[in-house]
């Protein structure tokens, strides 16, 4: 056989498998139109053209790669007219028959398929995926037949003019959603996260260094649009939230302080590195011992502040950008809204389009924003001040201080108190600026709390001290440090202070979530007296019981911490249990039921 003759075949069986990529391509957007059930609201040309490009892309994409990535090898190996219809054949059945299952798992719970939801599914799963794929595996083979009867007679060309169709497609979906995600568009974004394994590209800082987008203005316009037409009820398109309305009752106004530093973990609550954090949990405060956030970053923890529910619903309250009830209670209670933050509110804690999303003229960041964290502290303690020196007197008001420095780990040059590196630890000079970045906060807290004393307020304000997640140093020895990273107790655990005033100084060691703190502020700030569970997953700070279990969240994962055992779920669908001090357990024992009340409690606001 001459090479001629060699590479004809080869080009046949490509050309074959580019338009059978294509003809599943239509079956598999056919099959995810179930995952938009509800959402199909869009009501702008430009949602419907992102709409359209972005499900002609991503179902192309998504039967293409797996026949490129795993049958084209095989082509160039052995070019086999019936080994390749064998390998592609089965390779669709089954992604057909997942995709089956989990659009009508997403369908009913918003959860996709992973090991712990099979496992909770139990048989059933199994047998729907089994009977899906032999039905799938009959239409497939048909498929096949009819797609290489095509291909013998058509013309190349079409194949080219689609392959281009679909790249084009492909960039302009990617590029409206950049410019969505940066000017706060919500028919765009709210769109873009229903669909399986898409995540859309981001380019802020590049849009923003390039002049084609000004966050600030393009979020204030975006607001007032939604504010003057009324849309901002359709925030509501995919989301029973709450799930009964607010009933408050105007209570005596007191106002409210929250100070949030970032990365600061609550074993650094000692006299040597945080004297005024101490001394005010000794003199007025609550400590919450044992408190945990709702997650290991930065996005995750602020989350499950505001809003008392588990990081799962944060990409819905994204891109729909739906605030909190806690804020819109402050708004109906006509509060003055201080809010200042070292690092920008955009990324990655997204504070701008979730919990503050409909406050206008929000201070973004802190400027100049290329100064180092420390610095950018001290501006933002200086201009809350000045702030309070102007606010209106007679109005409660509500202060929002999230300091860096502890993230960054950075202290002022000239700073004397700095810590000494402990050989002993694991990571010594990083643990040391951490720790001297704490002393550094913990002066700025302090000039806060004494400000507040010295004009008078502290018996009319509540101020809750925290932080957003922990840090860890490879205390475990398994090599994991920073955060985002796992769920130890060092990722997790946070400093948890409280001062109601009425309320005596005390301790409290029974486990408390981040969860907790919104429904506890809706009820004895602000006077609602909905069920928590109409809310949040929360329970109260001061009375609530025990939690058996919680629920936890980064990024693209979460897990279930139990007092004995952490179970972590992650993207690829496998999972990992460890134990209370982070070491991998190699014959887990899963609780069936505690997984079946976490699903609950993650699809609980989903419609």
């Amino acid at each position: 056989m001459t090479d001629t003759q060699k590479k004809q075949p080869r080009r046949q069986l490509f050309r074959w498998l580019g338009w059978f990529a294509i003809a599943n391509a239509v079956v598999f957007g056919l099959i995810s139109l179930r995952y938009l059930s509800g959402s199909l609201t869009t009501s702008t040309p430009l949602a419907w053209l992102y709409l359209v490009t972005i499900y002609i892309s991503h179902h192309s994409w998504l039967a293409l790669l797996p026949l490129l990535l795993l049958v084209a090898p095989f082509i160039v190996l052995r070019p086999s007219l019936r080994w390749t219809k064998i390998l592609s054949v089965l390779l669709m059945a089954a992604i057909i028959a997942v995709i089956m299952l989990d659009s009508l798992l997403w369908s009913q719970s918003r959860f996709h398929i992973n090991i712990l939801t099979l496992k909770i599914l139990g048989s059933s799963s199994f047998i729907f995926v089994a009977v899906m794929f032999f039905i799938a595996l009959m239409f497939e083979f048909m498929l096949a037949g009819r797609v290489w009867a095509w291909v013998s007679s058509a013309s190349t060309h079409r194949g080219k003019l689609l392959g281009a169709v679909i790249a084009c497609c492909f960039v302009v979906a990617q590029c409206i959603y950049a410019w969505a995600d940066a000017s706060y568009y919500i028919p765009v974004t709210s769109v873009a996260q229903q669909l399986p394994v898409q995540r859309g590209f981001t380019a802020k800082k590049l849009l923003v260094r390039a002049g084609w987008v000004d966050i600030s203005q393009s979020r204030e316009r975006q607001l007032a649009s939604r504010l003057a037409t009324g849309s901002e009820q359709s925030a509501s398109a995919n989301l029973n939230y709450p799930l009964t309305p607010m009933a408050c009752t105007e209570q005596s106004p007191l106002n409210l302080v929250v100070i949030m530093a970032d990365a600061m973990r609550g074993d650094m609550l000692r006299n040597d590195l945080a004297p005024n954090m101490v001394q005010f949990a000794n003199q007025r405060a609550t400590l919450f011992s044992n408190h945990f956030s709702g997650g290991n970053s930065s996005q995750a923890g602020a989350f499950s502040f505001f809003y008392g529910l588990p990081t799962g619903y944060f990409n819905s309250f994204e891109a729909l950008q739906k605030p909190p009830v806690f804020m819109q209670q402050l708004s109906t209670e006509n509060y003055q809204l201080g809010l200042f933050s070292s690092a920008n509110l955009y990324r990655p804690v997204s504070l701008d389009r979730t919990a503050f999303a409909y406050v206008p003229n929000l201070r973004i960041e802190t400027k100049p924003v290329d100064a180092p964290a420390w610095q950018r502290d001290r501006i933002m303690t200086a201009e809350w001040l000045e702030w309070l020196d102007n606010r209106v007197e007679d109005k409660p008001f509500f202060g929002f201080l999230f300091y860096d420095a502890t993230n960054d780990m950075t202290y002022p040059p000239e700073y004397a108190n700095r810590v000494v590196a402990d050989p002993n630890d694991a990571m010594p000079k990083e643990f040391a600026d951490y720790k001297t970045s704490v002393m550094f906060v913990d002066e700025l807290i302090g000039q806060v709390i004494a400000d507040l004393e010295t004009r008078g307020l502290a018996e009319q304000t509540v101020v809750l001290i925290t932080a957003d997640h922990g840090e860890e140093f490879n205390e475990n020895g398994d090599g994991v440090s920073g955060h985002g990273s796992g769920y130890s107790r060092y990722q997790l655990g946070v400093p948890m202070l409280l001062a109601w005033p009425g309320v005596e100084p005390q301790r409290i060691s029974r486990r408390t979530s981040h969860f907790d703190i919104a429904p506890t502020l809706m009820r004895r700030l602000l006077g609602c007296s909905n069920a928590f569970a109409d809310y949040s997953s929360g329970r109260d700070l001061y009375d609530g019981p025990q939690w058996d279990w919680l629920i936890a969240g980064s990024y693209y994962n979460y897990a279930v911490i139990e007092p004995e055992q952490i179970t972590v779920t992650f993207p690829n669908g496998t999972y990992e249990v460890r134990d209370s001090d982070h070491r991998l357990l190699s014959q887990p024992q899963i609780n069936g039921e505690v997984l079946e009340a976490v699903m609950r409690e993650n699809t609980r606001f989903h419609k």
